[in-house]
């Protein structure tokens, strides 16, 4: 019932802000158009942003856009909230791939089908729009994109007598225990992952988190069976918890820093700070594979117009979509700061070759685009699931719960609110 309120305030909110506003050509008279545009980014891809923004604005009179950095995903997600049921509503959005065609269901996204050249959007990463979708229409176009893999401390591994980084989960487990030789006090990795990172490596374990069609089946006997082995590895001292659950790298990975640490499991994304930080030879490697291969999904954000925006504001939200999606625009947001390319013709450029052959980890980042899978229905509809999911694991993996136990106990609550959603029309296919 509470669902369902919040929703109609939504919906009251569209309606009463779709009654007013400024018209298209009251704007004109007023000199350049303003969009206003709320960003998920932070670090060095906010600075890289605001200073292409700066010069999209700088080469033209039209179109001036303000850019309003929230912090994070999750903040924006609250601002997003709050000014939908206020009804205030920014221009664009730059938002994580959870979140797309559940604001794209809420009406709070403008389909770009008639409003994007098709060549354009052909030459995106179809893995990458897989999750912008909803009801057979695109909603967003992806900007600062990643992928999972995990970070290898190479110069540790040559210390135990290991010559190689593991390409499947045995010798995940094998390496681990051989890594051990060098003292309690050096681990093979960390004992926590979150749920960006679990979708990833249940697809590996050969899992169906849960089905397209909203079947939850994060009890199955793949999926147990994964936790359990984690489990094991954490009781048998091959893993070391890390000391915070959410942060930074810094303060995710500090034993990964110092040495003590052998791999991580990371975002692609991060492979610029690892760049600042690690003195030591270090490489980004596929994630381990099972008897499910290798998998991976791809988050981080898109840009999306919002579906209030009309007339002057539109097709100035779409001069500076036009710019943002070029070619010298894509390029330089992913050599300056490692996040994945998004178009597949720059990848023809020579500065683009000339990079990778620099940068090979870079290279490895895109060749696991090819084992891209869509994000789980749960990922997709069960709200605030980053936070559900990092409790169940940290419940199994750290607190040593029975995994079949918690694993059954969050296939039910999460199965009762899917089941909710369908009765209501609401879930997201």
């Amino acid at each position: 019932m509470k669902k369902l309120i919040a929703l109609l305030l939504v919906f009251s909110a569209l309606f009463m802000l779709s009654a007013g506003g400024t018209s298209e050509t009251e704007t004109a008279t007023a000199g350049p158009v303003t969009i206003e545009l709320w960003s998920s980014l932070s670090g060095t891809k906010a600075n890289v942003f605001d200073e292409q923004v700066a010069r999209f604005n700088q080469s033209q009179t039209d179109v001036q856009v303000n850019v309003i950095h929230q912090g994070g995903y999750s903040i924006l997600r609250q601002k997003v909230a709050a000014a939908a049921n206020a009804g205030n509503m920014p221009d664009m959005i730059i938002c994580d791939y959870l979140d797309v065609a559940y604001y794209a269901q809420l009406g709070l996204l403008k389909s770009l089908d008639d409003l994007l050249p098709q060549e354009l959007v052909d030459d995106y990463y179809e893995s990458m729009l897989s999750d912008l979708t909803y009801d057979g229409k695109l909603y967003a176009i992806p900007y600062n994109r990643s992928t999972q893999g995990f970070y290898v401390n190479n110069d540790a591994l040559k210390a135990a007598g290991i010559d190689r980084v593991a390409s499947t989960w045995d010798e995940f487990l094998e390496d681990a225990r051989k890594f051990k030789s060098l003292g309690d006090d050096y681990y093979y990795g960390y004992a926590f992952f979150n749920q960006f990172l679990f979708d990833a490596i249940a697809y590996t374990w050969g899992g169906d988190i849960s089905t397209p069609d909203g079947t939850v089946r994060l009890n199955s006997p793949e999926i147990v069976s994964m936790m359990k082995y984690f489990q094991d590895m954490y009781n048998e001292g091959l893993l070391l918890m890390p000391p915070a659950l959410v942060g930074g790298f810094e303060e995710l990975n500090g034993a990964f820093l110092a040495g003590n640490v052998a791999t991580v499991f990371q975002t692609s994304s991060f492979a610029p700070t690892a760049e600042s930080l690690l003195d030591y030879d270090w490489s980004f490697e596929f994630i381990p594979a099972g008897i499910g291969g290798n998998a991976i999904t791809i988050g981080g954000g898109n840009f999306a117009i919002c579906s209030d925006v009309s007339g002057a504001e539109e097709k100035a939200a779409l001069a500076f979509l036009e710019y943002m999606c070029s070619e010298d625009i894509v390029t330089e947001f992913f050599i300056e700061t490692g996040n994945l390319p998004v178009r597949k013709s720059i990848m023809e450029r020579e500065d683009v070759k000339t990079y990778l052959a620099e940068n090979p980890s870079y290279q490895k980042m895109l060749d696991q685009l090819e084992y891209g899978r869509p994000a789980p229905s749960i990922t997709k509809n069960i709200r605030d699931v980053f936070n559900r999911v990092n409790d169940m694991i940290s419940r199994i993996i750290i607190n040593g719960e029975d995994p079949q136990t918690v694993l059954d106990e969050y296939t039910a609550e999460f199965q009762g609110e899917i089941d909710e959603l369908k009765e209501f029309g609401e879930f997201i296919y």
